[in-house]
């Protein structure tokens, strides 16, 4: 009960806080990351330098920095997200060819939307499950706190989002054929490397979950790629493309390429607003997987 009278004592002090305290708060956070407890430094560092060799050791000393700056935003703006009305995250989040999803969800047709850990994805669950009303599932990991996890799931299932965690993905199945978004961040590192399927990801290989796989080819579900780029400060644009129409005639393994091969171009775009404080690569496959 302690951790979670203090997380909503928090959760009081941001609602009463204005963007412009906000951010203040942000750049606080960012140089206590930054320079105090050098939060996952090394694991940042080999990252860019794994992914950017060719980079000079100042441009990446700049990226580690820019990199410090966009988790310090997104982790104060996820907890202000929270909070946020419909009209307030609109206003700071703008959907481009949705309407590519529409045509689908109209038709009662399920589709799978992927995208990874870039920019504030705390906000993409609440800006999908407002514009797709009643028409978004999200997966997600339950939070060990159960007072805390019950409270923030009630916070995010206002914009309509039916969440389901992890452990009840099967619940997903009686969904399918009403026609529903099914949202997925599928750039985690998978924890089972037995089921994982393998990728060229920045010229390296490596382990993604199967669960874009599993379910697209599956069902047969389209699958649409989602795009978040930073226009400034807690505003940002959502843009919808489609990445595979007809997943069971891929081969096993092509649409998980597929989606990483765009977050990757979409990364090198921007890479200081991908989360490299991740340990993206730890998993090597071993001769049996070959």
């Amino acid at each position: 009960m302690l951790v979670y009278s203090i997380f909503r004592i928090i959760l009081f002090f941001f609602r009463i806080l204005p963007f412009r305290g906000l951010h203040f708060l942000a750049d606080l956070v960012y140089i206590f990351l930054l320079y105090i407890i050098k939060y996952r430094r090394r694991v940042i560092e080999e990252n860019l330098l794994a992914c950017f060799p060719n980079m000079s050791e100042i441009e990446r000393y700049s990226l580690v920095k820019k990199t410090y700056r966009n988790l310090a935003d997104i982790l104060i703006e996820g907890i202000k997200g929270l909070l946020l009305s419909k009209e307030e995250i609109f206003s700071r989040n703008t959907f481009i060819k949705a309407s590519i999803v529409n045509e689908y969800l109209e038709k009662g047709q399920s589709v799978i939307c992927v995208c990874g850990h870039y920019n504030n994805w705390e906000w993409t669950v609440l800006g999908i499950g407002y514009h797709f009303q009643n028409k978004a599932i999200g997966i997600y990991k339950k939070i060990s706190n159960s007072y805390v996890e019950k409270y923030i799931k009630q916070l995010r299932a206002k914009s309509s989002m039916l969440l389901l965690p992890t452990s009840e993905t099967r619940k997903m199945v009686d969904e399918i054929p009403k026609g529903k978004l099914i949202l997925l961040m599928a750039d985690q590192n998978p924890s089972n490397v037995r089921d994982a399927i393998w990728v060229n990801f920045f010229n390296k290989e490596t382990a993604c979950l199967h669960g874009l796989e599993k379910y697209s080819k599956t069902y047969n579900l389209p699958v649409i790629y989602m795009g978040m780029q930073r226009v400034k400060r807690s505003f940002y644009t959502l843009e919808f493309t489609l990445l595979v129409e007809n997943p069971a005639a891929c081969k096993y393994g092509e649409i998980t390429q597929r989606f990483m091969s765009m977050l990757e171009k979409t990364i090198i775009d921007d890479p200081s607003n991908w989360l490299w404080s991740h340990k993206r690569w730890k998993h090597t496959r071993s001769v049996n997987q070959l």
